[in-house]
């Protein structure tokens, strides 16, 4: 039986960091209220700062589901300063709400790259939202009409890639592509498929298919040269709250600094 005092336990419950008025029991209830957002959800969002205003122009627009903003609000405060580049992609982004968050807040990042394959109606309410409160927001940001596997078309090396809908395997190609291109990731895994993915049975039957399977991820990357950590966002908005973050640690040059010996008669 696990330890309720296990410091892993206390890691996986985190209390929420940019909303934090929904720490309290009362609107904790409502974090995980998968319906559209309505004009009268503004009360949940009080107070000037600049999250709170965002969420309320969100709210005017009834632009996405209530879970959907805070999800995407606890994953940009979980992973920002862990996110150190120039350039960041939101593949499988859907609406895009977490890339705007980053055009938004992050005065260092010159290019959001929003990808899926369609463009959904609700990306322009939020756009349009994150203009009213936030003018700068618009010129940092390209939406691209692609799949997944083209993703690399569009990008360069060292951007960061961050995966928060990328069901399933599209969290490994994620993966894939931030190993190609040497940058930092970070993910919100979720619909693992427990039969399919080759992490290691024994794992699977041990640990659970979800850790198993997140533990091979984390194998995988720190093979390839990064350094990972797993956090957590709140349970309250969704039980797949675990957070995969892996930064690429600098390559050491081990070519030697003086030509090699001349072999005889040469």
């Amino acid at each position: 039986m696990l330890d309720p005092s296990n410091n892993l336990l206390v890691q996986a419950n985190p209390p929420f960091r940019y909303l934090k008025q929904f720490n309290s029991e009362e609107f904790a209830k409502k974090a995980s209220c998968r319906d559209r957002l309505r004009q009268s959800d503004t009360r949940w969002f009080p107070g000037d700062y600049l999250s709170s205003v965002f969420a309320r122009e969100l709210c005017e627009r009834q632009a996405l589901p209530f879970k959907e903003v805070l999800e995407s609000f606890e994953f940009f405060a979980c992973v920002r300063n862990r996110i150190r580049s120039k350039s960041v992609a939101d593949l499988c982004c859907g609406h895009g709400l977490v890339g705007i968050l980053f055009a938004m807040f992050d005065r260092d990042v010159e290019d959001v790259c929003l990808l899926d394959k369609v463009r959904p109606p609700s990306f322009d309410l939020i756009l349009a939202a994150a203009q009213a409160v936030a003018p700068w927001t618009e010129a940092k940001i390209r939406y691209v009409e692609a799949p997944l596997k083209r993703a690399l078309d569009h990008l360069d090396a060292g951007t960061a890639i961050l995966g928060v809908h990328a069901c399933g395997a599209k969290t490994d190609q994620c993966i894939a592509h931030a190993i190609s291109l040497r940058g930092t990731v970070a993910l919100l895994p979720c619909c693992r498929q427990h039969r399919l993915h080759p992490a290691p049975e024994c794992l699977k039957n041990v640990l659970g298919a979800d850790v198993a399977i997140d533990v091979d991820r984390t194998y995988r990357m720190h093979a390839a040269g990064y350094r990972v950590r797993w956090d957590y966002i709140s349970p309250s908005i969704t039980e797949m709250n675990r957070v995969l973050i892996g930064r690429p640690q600098p390559q050491i040059d081990i070519t030697p600094d003086t030509p090699a010996v001349a072999s005889a008669g040469q």
